[in-house]
């Protein structure tokens, strides 16, 4: 069964779905839009799938794309000031949620083991819910970028 934080394949390279939100008979798969512009394809392979995206966010940083698989729908929350994870299949980052608006939130990490390249869309969750997807990070400030949850929500819907 898929689920929010498992890795996906696109051309040469690859990231990470934020959600999968019901839509219509099928889920929406939600990850970044940088992945499939830089990879220079619109096809991705998730699991033994292969889907296409079917929408790119409205000047947002965000790619939705049906997946007509079992997946376990992803419970999405509002990011709330504090303690949270950036969870993905193969780690769990600790975090810290400094700033939040109506699109997106700041995220101080932990000095350790960053996320790096194809981790792009591990979610962010908090007491239990996604809260948000992970966009870019600096490693001088080790600060990162995360759409909030309640974006991914109004966008992915059909």
């Amino acid at each position: 069964m898929l689920k929010a934080g498992d890795f996906f394949l696109t051309g040469n390279t690859g990231g990470v779905v934020a959600a999968f939100v019901p839509w219509g008979k099928a889920y929406a798969g939600v990850a970044p839009a940088h992945i499939f512009h830089y990879a220079g394809t619109e096809t991705l392979r998730i699991g033994s799938r292969q889907t296409k995206v079917v929408r790119f966010g409205s000047g947002i940083d965000l790619a939705i794309f049906p997946v007509f698989a079992a997946c376990e729908p992803t419970d999405l929350g509002k990011p709330q000031l504090g303690n949270a994870e950036l969870v993905n299949a193969r780690t769990r980052m600790g975090c810290r949620i400094s700033d939040v608006s109506w699109s997106i939130a700041y995220v101080s990490l932990q000095p350790g083991n960053p996320p790096g390249p194809g981790d792009s869309g591990t979610p962010l969750i908090q007491d239990g819910k996604v809260v948000g997807m992970l966009l870019s990070l600096s490693m001088h400030t080790w600060k990162g970028i995360v759409m909030n949850a309640e974006l991914i929500k109004s966008e992915a819907r059909m």
